[in-house]
Order: C-alpha cells, then sequence, then structure tokens
C-alpha cells in the first residue's frame, strides 16, 4: 500500500501532531551526482513527493502535489510508479481520489489529474502500450474520525496514457470489493489482484477481459461474497510465473482468531498455492520488491500498527522448486512502521521507506544498513520509486 494507511496508525499520527509542528522539513541540499533517484511519496497530512539522491539519500527536490481546487485539501500522495522508457511518472492519492502524471525529466505535472470515481491505490504498468492499471482503496476509515476514505468498488481501472495526459478506457470487475494489491505479469497480458477485505484472488487475461477468482484458504472461506478481514492480502507481484502475496494477517473479528503475517507463493496458470512463509503475529508484511534478476525477494515487516509492537524488519526470501524460504533478515534496531520497498536496477541494494519519518538503504546481499535520512511522522514516507539515472 500502499499501502494504505490503516485506522489505528493514522489516529496515533494525528496525536503525534502537535510535538511534531515545531520540527523542519529535511532541508535540500545541493544536487550532486548520483548513480540513481528515489521517488518517495510523503502520504501524511501533506502534499508533496520527495526525490532522493539514491547514493547518499540526500533530498534533491520535494514536488508539490496538487490535485484538488478544494480549500485546505490534503492530497495524501499514495503510490508512485515509473514509466522510464518514454519519460513519466505516475501518482495516486487518497485525499483527493486522483491520478497525477508527471515529467521525469521537470517533475512537472501533465496535463489535468485524471478523477477516479472510487478512491486508488496501487499501480501496475505497461510501458510498451502506455497503459496504467490501477487497484482500489479498501473502504476504511482512514483519519480514526468516521470518515470512510476508500470504497466497496470491485473494479481496477485500465488508463491510457500519452504526451497530452490520461483517459480511462476499460474498467475490470473482478467480483470482490477492495481488490487493492496488484500486479502484471512480464508479458504484460495477465494482472493478478486480490481483495484485502475478502481473502479472495483474481487473475484478469487484459485481451479478453475474463476474470478467474480463487479464495486465498478454501477451507475457512469459499464465498467471494463473504468479507473475511482474516488474511488481508496486501501486495503482489510477478515472476517467472508466480504470484508472491503479502498478507497482514493480525487479530480478524470474523473468525476471533490471531493469525501470523504471512507471504503465499502461488502458480499464476493453475491459480493454485504452492508455498507459504509465516512471520509473527504482529510483523503485518507490508510491501514486496523482487530482484531484477534472481529468484529473490525482498518483504517490509511493519510491524503493530502504531509501531509500538511486533516486528519492523526486512526480510530477505528465495524460492526454488516452488518452496519459498527465509534466507536474512536486518538487525538494525529502532525500524518502526516499515512501508515500502524497492530495489536499484542492479539488483544491489534496497530501499524501504517508513511511515515514522525514515528512509532507509541497505545492501541487497546481507541487508546491512548503508545510508539513512529523516522526515518527519507526519510526512509518513510511503510508496517509493527508484529511477536509473542513466534514463
Amino acid at each position: 500500500m500502499g499501502i494504505i494507511l490503516i485506522r489505528r496508525s493514522i489516529f496515533f499520527l494525528s496525536l503525534s501532531l502537535f510535538f511534531l509542528a515545531c520540527e523542519d522539513d529535511a532541508v535540500v541540499n545541493s544536487p550532486t551526482p548520483s548513480s540513481g533517484y528515489l521517488y518517495v511519496a510523503l502520504q501524511g497530512m501533506g502534499d508533496q513527493v520527495a526525490v532522493l539522491n539514491a547514493d547518499d539519500l540526500s533530498l534533491e527536490e520535494l514536488v508539490d502535489v496538487n490535485f484538488s481546487n478544494t480549500l485546505n485539501q490534503m492530497e495524501m500522495p499514495h503510490y508512485i510508479v515509473l514509466d522510464e522508457v518514454n519519460g513519466y511518472w505516475f501518482l495516486t492519492t487518497m485525499g483527493a481520489s486522483s491520478i497525477g502524471m508527471f515529467s521525469l525529466d521537470t517533475n512537472e505535472m501533465i496535463g489535468d489529474p485524471l478523477l477516479l470515481n472510487d478512491s486508488p491505490a496501487l499501480f501496475e504498468i505497461d510501458v510498451s502500450t502506455k497503459t496504467l492499471y490501477v487497484s482500489r482503496m479498501p473502504n476504511v476509515d482512514l483519519t480514526g474520525g468516521g470518515m470512510m476514505m476508500g470504497s466497496d468498488s470491485f473494479l481496477i481501472d485500465k488508463i491510457n496514457y500519452d504526451s497530452n495526459g490520461m483517459s480511462l478506457t476499460q474498467s475490470y470487475d473482478t467480483g470482490h470489493s477492495s481488490p487493492h494489491a496488484i500486479s502484471i505479469n512480464e508479458s504484460s497480458d495477465k494482472i493478478v489482484t486480490a481483495s484485502l477485505t475478502h481473502d479472495y484472488i483474481s487473475k484478469i487475461d487484459v485481451l479478453s477481459g475474463t476474470v478467474e477468482s480463487v479464495s486465498l484458504d478454501t477451507s475457512i472461506n469459499d464465498s467471494p461474497s463473504v468479507e473475511m478481514n482474516r488474511l488481508k492480502p496486501l501486495e503482489i507481484v510477478q515472476k517467472n510465473g508466480f504470484a508472491f502475496i503479502t498478507c497482514m494477517g493480525g487479530y480478524s473479528s470474523t473468525t476471533e482468531e490471531t493469525l501470523n503475517g504471512q507471504v503465499q507463493m502461488w502458480d499464476v496458470a493453475s491459480m493454485t498455492m504452492l508455498s507459504s512463509i509465516e512471520f509473527e503475529p504482529n510483523s503485518n508484511p507490508w510491501h514486496i520488491v523482487h530482484h531484477p534478476s534472481q529468484d529473490i525477494l525482498y518483504v517490509a515487516l511493519s510491524g503493530y500498527q502504531d509501531g509500538n509492537l511486533g516486528e519492523s524488519k526486512v526480510v530477505k526470501l528465495s524460492y526454488q522448486n516452488n518452496e519459498l524460504s527465509a534466507d536474512v533478515e536486518s538487525d538494525q534496531s529502532g525500524l518502526t512502521l516499515l512501508h515500502g520497498i524497492e530495489m536499484s536496477d542492479d539488483g544491489q541494494f534496497v530501499f524501504t521507506s517508513s511511515r515514522s519519518g525514515g528512509i532507509y538503504k541497505f545492501s541487497s546481499n546481507n541487508l546491512e544498513l548503508l545510508a539513512s535520512a529523516s522526515f518527519t511522522y507526519m510526512q509518513a514516507p510511503g510508496g517509493i520509486a527508484f529511477k536509473n539515472a542513466s534514463n
């Protein structure tokens, strides 16, 4: 989620605003050459995207986001995806239910933001056809004030873009509300998504429009109409014919049990689960990224929603013979509320964001912490994307 800001986390954040009001934003340094750049959505109570030097995490630029004409509208930037082939980057926001398109050269917005009927969450992108696929924010009380900010939409939106801007061209009905997790395969013809609230995954053939859905756990729920809020699948990545799904777990009021957080491995062709690996009940597996050239995954474990309990670390997973295994985990103390995760194009570095304000750079080999940067808690860094300096 991006992913999403869960009710309890945002409520805790709002209590912190008074104490953080005197803190300064990160100081913009003079630009220096870099092997790459990070685009970070500051999804707290604000409207900015930070651009960082990926070498030392120094701040290069703060990009102001203004999708709405509503006075005092909090945009709450959420998730970012890049098109380095055609020179664009895209942003979803939670506050304005909109998508923005920006130039990678100037970071200026191109055309008008695209307002959607239902709150967007995550992206997938097909740069060859200039197509975005957009998932949905679940219908939850994100602020703790009784205001529902998401939707019960069943739809994945297909959006085309060019130098003039974006247009909504098609929507796919997954059959389940709140399809939040989303991924696209290497040939860009299969989308796999999952309903955060119903514990169902769906495979969409983007050419024919056909949709196939399967329960994440048929022993518990074999009805797509039942809202489970049990496994809580958050994000998916696809590679080599497999889909890897992070599931938050935790307490389920539906089944009155506490589940371990987990990562599931699925065969996309047959839509069957092959393997899973579990963490602690308060681990909250959040975003996940696949190594660009190896059969390796990296998962951000957020820890409990208020940052006080549970694991908060990065875990390196590998897979072979249809089996997941945990290889290395970060041992850096003091990490809380990890959220986004990304890799450099060469696979040497892993970057994570923290809703408590941190940005971290690790060695992908042993997850040694190499660099860090800090924003305020109220800026709440979320979605993160890597841009190669040569593009």
